[in-house]
């Protein structure tokens, strides 16, 4: 006679069997998470909830085994599942779960109503508070983030990760004072923290301009640590940041001296050396493919070497493999415009028709402002309190100058909070002639739009963009709020450049077309063009102030 398993014989809900195979059940899938038995787990928790969908241990087991998993998603639906079939109170252990699973899909304004849930469920409940502040900073709402970061702490949850996160609100809310005194205690409580290591690092040098100050806590952790190579890119990218490619360099390959097979410093040697001899960054983009072949940025920085080097049939080749793996790559589209240039390809003429996908115009003047002079001082006053610091963050492309990041849904300015009316209308103007096609920019059009970040900049004399493009937008932005008269000058000072690509290339490729800049004026052009500015000259205290977004298609 074949046996049956008694956790197959589905039961009344509520009858006493049922409720003791349940709990049976869940004990089993608790001992199979211990194990590592995580698929058996989750087909022995599934079980349970079958004979009562609204249990909310067996729920809880089964998320976290999912996220250990690595899917998400079914995580969060499972949740969500439950909060609909139950009627019971809800456990604060599964709201909190809830909310960190939002937050790890990066739902910030679902997770933060999530996390005020867990905490009003559980008010002591320090977690709950750390990962409001988390997701309170992510939305661009600095003030609260540190609040909430202080009650995290009030409440039990001071770690090193926690005074990170309010170092990093606090520098967000403009008190860099603050910011650097929370990332140096978390950098107490764990002297390898990582992303304290670089805030830390990042802030004093844009604090100070010296790099020596910037880099000596992590020369001292590289020194006790020689192998943490995270901290060694970021001295890297210091060093580069402050004009020292050479030194960048010999920082990266000094750590591939002890660490060959670390792909993340030959990925940065080969970026660092393309600008300083592209043999050398060849030799470390093949070394990076062989370990990580199916790695985009391996791949994306073997190409800019091919650019370097003038190869421009495999350059074309290797950029089409990254836009087939994803068609909205602006780094490919950046490569094949290159690639197509040199080769006099007629796609990039078309695609680079600078008179129809370069518009200019001047922002409208928001309802509560009689004109647009009196919008521009407003704004610019505003502007002016943020630039608090001395020195661009690193991983941008300003020299001399600063650059802050902007959300003005949550500004208590009111010319800031008014800027995505002021330029609502021109960028419908610009969605409605740019018109809809197939080719690689028109093909995502919509009619409509969604801001996908917006940041201001301000540029003291010699100041500069280097060439780049824009990697998470679709149409970008330069919009000018207040120049030096020099801006308006015949000789491009100041004046925002296409067409020029970051790296030396061979042969070289200047620029093709300038925009010149007056206050109010906002160019709108593809994100995946490359663009730069050109120097400008002036007295000590003249600034060329600006603001500038990327949108997405909605």
């Amino acid at each position: 006679m074949t046996g049956t398993n008694p956790t197959d014989r589905p039961h009344p809900a509520g009858t006493g069997a049922s409720d003791d195979e349940r709990r049976q059940l869940i004990l089993t899938g608790e001992m199979l998470v211990r194990a590592g038995q995580l698929s058996q787990a989750e087909e022995v928790l599934r079980q349970a909830l079958m004979r009562r969908p609204d249990d909310a241990t067996a729920t809880t087991h089964l998320a976290r085994i999912m996220l250990r998993l690595g899917r998400t998603d079914d995580a969060l639906r499972l949740l969500n599942d439950f909060l609909q079939s139950t009627k019971l109170p809800i456990p604060p252990e599964l709201q909190l779960l809830r909310a960190q699973v939002l937050l790890d899909l990066r739902a910030w304004p679902e997770a933060i109503t999530a996390f005020r849930n867990a905490i009003e469920a559980a008010p002591d409940n320090g977690s709950a508070e750390l990962g409001l502040a988390i997701a309170l900073g992510e939305s661009g709402q600095a003030e609260a983030s540190t609040t909430a970061a202080r009650h995290a702490i009030a409440k039990g949850a001071d770690s090193p990760g926690t005074r990170y996160v309010l170092g990093r609100a606090l520098l967000a809310a403009n008190r860099p004072d603050q910011a650097e005194d929370q990332l140096r205690q978390a950098l107490t409580l764990q002297p390898h923290h990582v992303a304290a290591h670089s805030s830390l690092a990042e802030l004093i040098w844009m604090r100070s301009g010296d790099i020596e100050a910037a880099t000596e806590r992590l020369d001292s952790a590289l020194h006790a640590e020689p192998n943490l190579f995270e901290l060694r890119i970021m001295k890297a990218k210091l060093l580069e940041s402050a004009g020292d490619r050479p030194g960048a360099l010999a920082m990266l390959e000094a750590g591939l001296a002890r660490s060959a097979g670390a792909l993340a410093l030959r990925i940065a040697a080969a970026q660092t050396a393309t600008h300083i001899d592209p043999a050398r960054a060849l030799n470390h983009a093949q070394h990076a493919l062989q370990l990580g072949p199916g790695n985009a940025s391996t791949v994306g920085a073997y190409a800019d070497t091919l650019l370097a080097m003038g190869r421009t049939q495999e350059l074309v080749a290797i950029a089409n493999r990254l836009y087939e793996f994803n068609p909205n790559d602006n780094h490919a589209i950046a490569l094949l415009l290159c690639a197509w240039r040199m080769l006099d390809d007629p796609r990039h003429h078309n695609l680079s028709d600078y008179s129809r996908v370069v518009q200019t115009s001047l922002i409208d003047a928001p309802v509560s402002w009689p004109d647009l002079p009196s919008y521009l001082g407003d704004l610019a006053r505003g502007l002016r309190e943020l630039h608090s610091l001395r020195e661009h963050p690193i991983d941008q492309t300003l020299r001399f100058g600063t650059q802050v990041e902007l959300h003005p849904e949550h500004s208590t300015d009111p010319a800031i909070r008014a800027f995505p009316q002021a330029i609502d209308g021109p960028i419908r103007r610009y969605l409605m002639k740019l018109g809809k096609g197939m080719d690689l920019l028109r093909r995502r059009q919509t009619g409509a739009y969604r801001l996908n970040g917006i940041w201001s900049v301000r540029l003291r004399p010699h100041g500069h963009h280097l060439n780049h493009f824009h990697g998470k937008g679709w149409i970008s932005s330069a919009c000018y709020i207040e120049m030096p008269a020099t801006m308006g000058e015949a000789s491009g000072q100041g004046w925002l450049k296409f067409g020029e690509p970051a790296i030396p290339t061979s042969p070289a490729l200047a620029a093709e077309y300038f925009v010149r800049p007056e206050p109010g004026l906002l160019a709108l052009f593809p994100s995946w063009m490359w663009h730069g500015t050109v120097p400008f000259h002036g007295s000590p205290e003249d600034r060329r102030l600006t603001m500038a977004f990327d949108l997405l298609p909605a």
